[in-house]
């Protein structure tokens, strides 16, 4: 669901959807071929699978929390040591300052690593291991957690 300016604003259920929908409390663009289709007893709804509002909402500031998941997808599953593609399976997250001393677990502190970066760097410094980031790690902005989405989606929508 996108606001007025359309701006991200949450991803919602189908049941939420029809139900916005039913209240004419959204837009919904029917040419597209874009949408769930839902049969209910009698007939089958379309319903999009993106709804603009009517009206603009406003939003306080939110931060978005820095998990595991979210570095990794901050730093395209590429480790910032070496640069290797990651996967699931072999992506660590490595505390750029070690939590033993004073470190902690902040979005300019977190990167993603591979295990062997890792595991050579240690409870070190980059300087100490004398290593080198490939990008200097920051903040993303609420939004940062829809773009992916919606890459994803677009990528969807042309194959």
């Amino acid at each position: 669901m996108l606001n007025q300016d359309n701006t991200p604003l949450n991803i919602i259920t189908i049941g939420k959807a029809f139900k916005l929908l039913t209240k004419d409390k959204v837009y919904a663009d029917f040419e597209s071929n874009e949408f769930y289709e839902v049969a209910s007893v009698s007939k089958i709804v379309k319903i999009p699978k993106i709804l603009i509002l009517k009206y603009y909402v406003k939003l306080p500031y939110k931060r978005v929390a820095a998990s595991r998941a979210n570095i990794l997808k901050r730093d395209q599953y590429c480790c910032q040591y070496c640069g290797i593609e990651l996967c699931d399976k072999t992506a660590t997250v490595d505390h750029i300052v070690p939590r033993c001393k004073g470190g902690g677990s902040t979005w300019v502190n977190l990167v993603a690593a591979c295990k062997d970066c890792n595991l050579h760097k240690g409870n070190r410094t980059p300087k100490e291991a004398k290593m080198e980031l490939k990008t200097k790690p920051k903040e993303p902005s609420y939004g940062f957690l829809f773009d992916h989405i919606l890459v994803t989606f677009r990528k969807t929508k042309n194959a």
